[in-house]
């Protein structure tokens, strides 16, 4: 039995699957797995940030309201337009809109709002100075320039960088294979009528909805208690995955048959029972190169286990440098008693008092009901037997 920080390191020592190139719509969550480089300048030109006239500035230097001046409209130019043709001279504009090129010859743009056109002649009654209204060519991207780094995650506006640097698809680490297996005869599929003594398998639904959020849609089966067709299935599932998550059968009954199954088929265990409470009876192991993930059968315990040590795993094979979920500091409503030798996991909803993220503990509830209704798990460390109402504590962030 190790401690969870141990079990951490081990999860952390585990190495991201290969690179892939992505599209950039298929790219939101993953992990870029090089540094990108901008393939075009943006703007790929000089252009408008403005609806106005492409003017010389020393034009207009001394217009004034009181004083306009008039000068020649000898054309117009949109957004993506050829202006080849076009020239702006002194006495001459263009007329510009948001976006378009800014013509030979032009030193400004000057808006709309300041100027009144009139057939091919515009009446002007303020300056713009050179530059003015005008984005440069590069401005917001260089060639060449570094805009994706290597273990961001991407979220939307990395893909739209992207996307505006000239790129069609980004290197990412490969999203793993995952197959969910929960064991147990007393389960039913998800909807199947509960009869007595039969358990809807919600620790499935849970485990697939969470790497779904990943991106990932994992396999999801039902096993029975037979130590023959365990090995059999885990053997096959093994195969066809990169990380294979078991629900139930690790502790020491009769029917718990999922390590006897797995030791079976040659797993080798990288740690087995971890000092967490609920979560004390996960195992991470390796069947050739697939990792596994046997949780336990009881829903916190099940669900403490995925979020602290499968998730993180899967993570981590993501490419994830840090694979944890966020850790913050939390002012507690009540009193919580832990344990010398233990680090104890309280389900909590979190809030703000006093300025403060405030913590409390969803006590005298469901267990089902406080996983769902909590937002965090406030841990009581080992060698911690006692955290006091209004002390602070760590909170892992669901």
């Amino acid at each position: 039995m190790i401690s969870l920080s141990s079990a951490h390191r081990h999860i952390n020592m585990l190495q991201p699957l290969g690179l892939v190139s992505v599209a950039l719509d298929r790219g939101l969550g993953l992990v870029c797995g090089r540094d990108m480089v901008a393939e075009t300048s943006c703007p790929s030109v000089d252009s408008s940030l403005k609806d106005g006239f492409a003017v010389v500035s020393t034009d207009i230097d001394d217009a004034i309201p009181d004083q306009p001046v008039t000068l020649r409209v000898v054309g117009s130019v949109t957004a993506g337009e050829d202006m080849a043709h076009l020239k702006v001279g002194p006495g001459k504009v263009v007329r510009i809109m948001t976006g378009a090129p800014v013509p030979p010859g032009a030193t400004a743009i000057l808006a709309s709002e300041f100027a009144r056109i009139e057939g091919d002649r515009i009446t002007v009654w303020a300056d713009a100075r050179p530059g003015r209204n005008i984005l440069y060519k590069g401005s917001d991207i260089q060639q060449g320039q570094l805009v994706v780094q290597k273990d961001d995650i991407l979220t939307p506006t990395h893909l739209g960088l992207a996307a505006a640097a000239g790129l069609d698809g980004i290197s990412c680490y490969r999203l793993p294979k995952v197959a969910v297996a929960a064991t147990g005869s007393e389960l039913v599929w998800p909807g199947e009528p509960v009869t007595p003594g039969k358990v809807a398998a919600s620790n499935m639904v849970t485990a697939a909805a969470e790497l779904r959020a990943l991106g990932i849609n994992a396999s999801a089966v039902l096993l029975r208690d037979n130590l023959d067709r365990l090995r059999q299935q885990f053997a096959q599932l093994a195969g066809e995955v990169d990380v294979l998550i078991t629900c139930g059968g690790v502790l020491d009954g009769d029917k718990d048959l999922t390590l006897r199954a797995m030791e079976e088929i040659g797993m080798e265990k990288i740690f087995h029972r971890v000092r967490i409470g609920p979560g004390k009876g996960a195992c991470m192991g390796k069947v050739g190169s697939t990792v596994v993930f046997n949780l336990p059968g009881g829903p916190p315990s099940n669900h403490v286990a995925l979020l602290l040590l499968a998730l993180p795993g899967v993570r981590r094979l993501m490419g994830y440098r840090n694979p944890l979920p966020g850790k913050r500091t939390v002012r507690l409503t009540e009193e919580l008693v832990g344990q010398e030798n233990w680090t104890q996991l309280v389900y909590c909803r979190t809030g703000e008092k006093n300025g403060a993220r405030s913590a409390v503990p969803l006590r005298g509830m469901g267990r089902l009901q406080a996983m769902a209704a909590a937002d965090a798990l406030v841990e009581i460390p080992e060698g911690c037997g006692l955290i006091e109402k209004d002390s602070t504590a760590e909170a892992w962030f669901l």
